[in-house]
């Protein structure tokens, strides 16, 4: 298998993308307690430093995704009725949006309550002025969203079993590794 898509099956370029994606996001998530303040203590100042570096690795990875769709096509859409390719699209879109959104609303929201963010283990500081309620309001929009790619790729994810156990369709193949 090759770097690039070819029309059955994704690339080793964006099936790397798309799994790396998913375990990052799910390692920043598993870092997360339900207080969404209890980042910020100094007990858990380590925790919050990994988990705002895998953030930001999120980001980085789904800039060089999207930059990668640019020379690289899809393989062809698998043969499915109009109503499940349209969620297909939408389910997509808002995985990428989500995928902006969430680490964008943290740097955000983490200025603005005058808090600097972590990469890969050295602070950047605040490149803002501090408005501590808007950068509260702002953390809370990336906790929602936060919680939000969850229920989507997890919908993501039971349409592809859908398709590789109900349908027995290629779709899920067109992703995984091997085979």
């Amino acid at each position: 298998m090759g770097l690039r898509s070819t029309s059955s099956r994704y690339g080793v370029g964006v099936r790397a993308f798309h799994w790396l994606t998913v375990i990052l996001v799910l390692s920043a998530y598993l870092l997360t307690k339900a207080d969404r303040y209890s980042l910020y203590s100094s007990d858990a100042d380590g925790i919050r430093r990994i988990h705002e570096t895998l953030g930001m690795l999120v980001f980085m990875v789904v800039v060089l995704q999207l930059l990668w769709r640019l020379i690289d096509s899809p393989p062809a859409e698998q043969p499915m009725p109009r109503w499940a390719s349209v969620a297909a699209r939408l389910v997509r879109s808002a995985l990428y949006t989500l995928l902006v959104a969430i680490p964008t609303t943290a740097v955000l929201g983490t200025w603005l309550v005058g808090l600097p963010i972590t990469l890969l283990g050295f602070d950047v500081d605040p490149l803002i002025g501090e408005a501590h309620g808007l950068g509260q309001l702002i953390i809370e929009i990336h906790t929602t969203t936060g919680n939000a790619i969850l229920w989507v790729a997890g919908g993501h994810a039971a349409a592809a079993l859908f398709h590789h156990f109900y349908l027995r369709d290629k779709v899920l193949q067109s992703m995984a590794w091997g085979g």
